[in-house]
C-alpha cells in the first residue's frame, strides 16, 4: 500500500466545499482522488454514503490520495491508514440559508416553493438542516449508520463529542475567512491555490422571513455553540501559529 500522505477533506455542505474541490482537483490527478475520480453510477451514494465508499475494491481504496465526500468525521476513524484532515464550518444561519436556495435552485419539487416553505420540508429539514454541521462531527459508531443523513439529537453530550473530533482535525477553515484557509493549506500542505472561479455560490435575491431567520437560529443551538467553538479554536491555533513564527 502507498505510504505517501492522505487526505481527508470533511465536505460540510454549503460552506465552501465545491470551491475547494477545485484547489484539490489542480494538485493531484483525477485517480487519485474520491468521488471526483469519476466512475461512480450513483453520485449520491457515492458522495453521502460511507458504507458505499469501503465497498469499493481494495486496489481502488489503496489508490485514493483524498477523499472529500459529505461523510461524518467518524468515517476517518473506518479507515485503515492515517489521514490529515482539512474542514471548513460556517456560520449556522448563513449555511442554512444558502442551503435553501441550493434546494430551490437544483431540486425540481421545491423550484416553485419559498425558502420558508422549503424550510418546513420535513425530510430536507432533518438530513441536512438541523444542527448539520455539529451531527458530523459527533455522529459514532454506536450510531445504527455512519451516515450525514441519519437523524440524531444533538445533545450536550454529543455536542462534547463534536467539539472534541473537531480539535483533532488538522486544518480548520472557516467559510467568512476562506482565504486564510487556502493560506493555511498552502503553508502547511504545500498545495498550490490560485484564485478562480467560485463553484455553486448563490446570487439570487430570495430571502427568508425574520420569523424562519428566528427559527433557524433556534432549531440550530447546537451549531451555533458548534461554531462559536470552532471560531475560539481558529484563533487560538492562529495566535500559536503567529508567536512560533516570531
Amino acid at each position: 500500500m502507498s505510504v505517501e500522505r492522505r487526505f481527508f477533506f470533511i465536505h460540510v455542505m454549503k460552506t465552501g466545499g465545491s470551491t475547494f474541490r477545485q484547489h484539490i482537483l489542480a494538485n493531484f490527478p483525477r485517480h487519485q482522488l474520491y468521488p471526483m475520480g469519476g466512475g461512480h453510477k450513483d453520485l449520491i451514494r457515492a458522495n453521502l454514503d460511507v458504507d458505499y465508499v469501503m465497498s469499493l475494491p481494495r486496489d481502488e481504496l489503496d489508490r485514493i490520495r483524498v477523499f472529500s465526500g459529505h461523510f461524518p468525521y467518524a468515517f476517518r476513524d473506518m479507515l485503515e491508514f492515517e489521514t490529515t484532515a482539512l474542514t471548513i464550518l460556517r456560520d449556522p444561519v448563513a449555511r442554512t440559508i444558502s442551503y435553501l436556495k441550493h434546494c430551490k435552485r437544483y431540486h425540481p419539487h421545491h423550484r416553485e416553493l419559498g425558502l420558508d416553505e422549503i424550510y418546513d420540508d420535513p425530510f430536507y429539514f432533518k438530513c441536512f438542516v438541523k444542527n448539520f454541521q455539529s451531527k458530523l462531527f459527533c455522529i459514532g459508531h454506536g450510531d445504527e449508520k455512519i451516515h450525514g443523513m441519519i437523524d440524531i439529537e444533538v445533545d450536550d453530550a454529543r455536542l462534547e463529542v463534536a467539539k472534541d473530533n473537531l480539535a483533532k482535525v488538522d486544518i480548520i477553515g472557516l467559510t467568512e475567512n476562506y482565504s486564510a484557509f487556502l493560506a493555511d493549506v498552502e503553508d502547511r500542505l504545500g498545495w498550490k491555490c490560485e484564485a478562480g472561479r467560485d463553484r455553486r455560490v448563490s446570487t439570487e435575491i430570495w430571502e427568508v422571513s425574520d420569523k424562519v431567520r428566528k427559527r433557524i437560529i433556534a432549531d440550530n443551538a447546537a451549531d451555533i455553540e458548534f461554531y462559536n467553538h470552532a471560531k475560539a479554536l481558529h484563533a487560538q491555533r492562529a495566535a500559536h501559529d503567529n508567536s512560533v513564527a516570531r
